[in-house]
């Protein structure tokens, strides 16, 4: 494609993205049914990911978009009893990040098949495995050490009747450290099999997921499993989206499961209203984190004297023995779900110009890493992208990106890049590589 040509493209799809904004905007503003026009809205998105994206669930604008639009159904529907109306000052931040994030990572964009040219790794003076096996001792010492210093298993302390008090787990400080490298582990764990097929580094992903279980960290299997699954539509080839939706209802069952073990009975706790006691448990777990979200950060505009412009949304990043306090009012409409998206944090810090900017860098950052996935990648390369995506297809859910456990784990994943490049190189007599074509 000519300069003059890529250039003319690019003016169009600006161009475009403004006329959007200026009718999405109109049409929130115009229409006397509110919810109506949020529909409306949420239909035409839907049709641009069609048209421009090909429902590419790879790529970051997509997987960042779908569950937004889930939650934009869920705040026009009245399951639970503590339901309230959403005003159009949230309506107008959600969907000022929405533009923002278009024209950062809109377009039609090539989408990628499979990684098929990997970066060549430098040699080391011991070998790879050696490095893996230090590695493998390092952690293991380190979990036995959080365990020792906690004085429980979750899971164990769970089944025992007892509270599982996994917020309270680990060394403090230290811990979330350790589950992001945990999670980078895993994952390069599992990449290393999928182009090598050699059943020793599957052993290793599957014994750090059976740690998760025992620790009762939810955050850490969701992110690990979208990780992966991720990773191995880049590198093997695509996940059908039946299969997807198929492994997503399987998961959803899982995190029910878990969920009612830890917190009790989510029909009671989010107040289902009877006639609705009909939807499956599934389903009124992703009701429950979808609409209260954007109910908590409704109340945070409408009733708060938010943005402080504090820094507060920088807190995350800093370790937990070091973290200052902020003393805030409660904005839940219910106590029990007090996740708000990554909007809620940054809106109270810096308004709706934080929410605009921290998704403009985000979502640019995710789409160029994305795109530049098509040339030569490393697994750290691969990796990153792995958990941009986690964080902006979870964006609804917490700040993923200011969160030091999952953040972190792009440091880890850098680190491990080179030795399990060479992981992945064929010698004399070992196992051929696997092909990295679809």
């Amino acid at each position: 494609m000519s300069s003059d040509l890529r250039i003319y493209r690019s003016l169009g799809y600006v161009f475009l993205h403004i006329v959007i904004a200026i009718l999405f905007f109109v049409t929130l503003s115009v229409m006397n049914d509110l919810e109506m026009a949020v529909k409306l809205v949420a239909a035409a998105l839907v049709l641009y990911m069609l048209v421009f994206k090909g429902f590419d669930y790879l790529d970051p604008l997509v997987g960042y978009l779908i569950p937004w639009l889930v939650i934009l159904y869920f705040s026009t529907t009245r399951l639970s009893r503590y339901a309230i109306s959403i005003h159009f000052e949230t309506y107008a931040l959600i969907l000022l990040a929405f533009i923002g994030s278009l024209f950062v990572a809109g377009g039609n964009v090539r989408n990628l098949t499979v990684i098929e040219d990997w970066k060549k790794p430098f040699n080391l003076k011991i070998s790879h495995g050696t490095v893996f096996l230090l590695i493998d001792v390092f952690f293991l010492i380190f979990t036995v050490a959080n365990i020792l210093v906690a004085g429980y298993i979750p899971l164990f302390r769970g089944m025992s009747g007892e509270s599982t008090n996994y917020l309270d787990f680990g060394i403090r400080g230290v811990y979330g450290f350790y589950l992001a490298l945990a999670n980078a582990l895993c994952l390069v764990n599992f990449i290393i099999f999928i182009r090598t097929g050699k059943r020793i580094y599957i052993f290793r992903y599957i014994v750090i997921m059976a740690i998760f279980v025992l620790l009762v960290t939810r955050q850490n299997l969701i992110s690990v499993t979208v990780e992966s699954v991720i990773a191995y539509s880049l590198i093997r080839k695509r996940i059908k989206w039946r299969t997807i939706v198929l492994g997503g209802a399987v998961a959803g069952i899982l995190f029910s499961i878990i969920g009612s073990f830890r917190s009790g009975s989510i029909r009671d706790i989010a107040g289902i209203e009877n006639k609705y006691q009909w939807v499956p448990e599934p389903v009124i777990w992703l009701y429950a984190y979808s609409y209260f979200n954007i109910a908590n950060m409704d109340n945070l505009i409408t009733q708060s004297d938010a943005p402080y412009y504090d820094a507060s949304s920088l807190r995350t990043l800093i370790p937990s023995f070091l973290r200052p306090e902020y003393n805030r009012d409660s904005y839940l409409l219910v106590s029990n779900f007090n996740v708000s998206s990554y909007m809620f944090p940054v809106y109270e810090d810096a308004g709706r110009l934080g929410v605009l900017f921290l998704t403009v860098i985000a979502l640019r950052w995710s789409s160029r890493k994305y795109q530049g996935l098509g040339r030569y990648a490393s697994i750290g390369d691969v990796g990153t992208y792995c958990v941009l995506y986690f964080c902006a297809a979870f964006s609804f859910f917490f700040n993923f990106w200011f969160f030091l456990p999952v953040i972190s784990q792009i440091v880890f994943l850098k680190m491990l890049s080179n030795v399990s490049e060479l992981a992945c190189t064929p010698s004399k007599g070992s196992f051929r590589a696997l092909s990295a074509t679809a």
